[in-house]
């Protein structure tokens, strides 16, 4: 399976994925059928657990659109697992500084790029069967690499973080960057966007991509007006905003 995001980036247009925070291989499928790119596998703030995170990565592909997993930490031992379970790619919190960043690409990469635990007899080697050479050479080609920018330590360090080798996507997390700016739950406010804004330039001056929260398809626009293509819905914010309006509808029709 290729990565439909790098696919995405590479032709020149935005990846729309899709948070995952229920831990439902249906509800995997489901965004997969609706089109989008991908879909992130939340084991921090999300319910999905080790046991059942291969099941969701198997949904996804399944449906076509790429697995991705955002770890609870930036640990090397939660990313192998993530990968050797067949994501395509990891989302890392709390990414503050360069030596943080280069820990996340070498836990993603074999070497000679990084230092991943080599097990062609997991699940992303096909148990077995695929040639080492091929698994090393495909998963160093098709494993994306986002970090997350969200604390105010970490802005700053934007600039360095995005030249680290290997980064893909610097995201913005906006609700603990404002928290940890001082101004939480106000991600417009300035202070807070003037923070974003160097995130986008960090991101830009580096050639690498920015990545964000999006709540609806006007959201998703004007963010794409200012060149970001990794864009996220969330699974909870999609549903519970539709379970309003049916009952809206219904209610005010009464």
């Amino acid at each position: 399976m290729e990565n439909r995001i790098k696919q995405a980036f590479a032709e020149g247009r935005a990846a729309l994925g899709m948070f995952v925070m229920v831990p439902s291989p249906a509800l995997v499928e489901m965004s997969g059928h609706a089109g989008f790119d991908f879909v992130i596998l939340d084991t921090e703030h999300g319910a999905a657990g080790p046991e059942g995170l291969e099941h969701l990565v198997r949904a996804a592909e399944t449906a076509g659109t790429t697995p991705i997993v955002r770890v609870t930490m930036n640990d090397r031992a939660l990313i192998l697992r993530a990968l050797d379970a067949g994501a395509l790619g990891v989302l890392v919190p709390h990414v503050l500084s360069v030596a943080d960043a280069q820990a996340a690409v070498a836990a993603c990469k074999y070497p000679p790029e990084g230092i991943r635990g080599l097990a062609t007899t997991a699940r992303a080697g096909r148990h077995g069967f695929r040639s080492v050479a091929e698994h090393i050479a495909w998963s160093n080609r098709e494993i994306l690499v986002a970090v997350q920018i969200e604390d105010r330590a970490a802005v700053p360090a934007a600039e360095a973080i995005a030249a680290v080798p290997g980064v893909d996507v610097l995201f913005v997390g906006p609700a603990d960057l404002s928290i940890s700016m001082g101004y939480p739950g106000q991600a417009d406010h300035p202070a807070v966007q003037e923070a974003v804004t160097r995130i986008f330039k960090a991101a830009e001056a580096a050639r690498r991509e920015v990545g964000y929260f999006v709540r609806d398809a006007a959201g998703a626009k004007s963010l794409m007006a200012r060149g970001v293509r990794f864009l996220t819905f969330s699974s909870t914010s999609v549903i519970g905003a539709a379970f309003r309006d049916v009952m809206k509808g219904v209610r005010d029709g009464a």
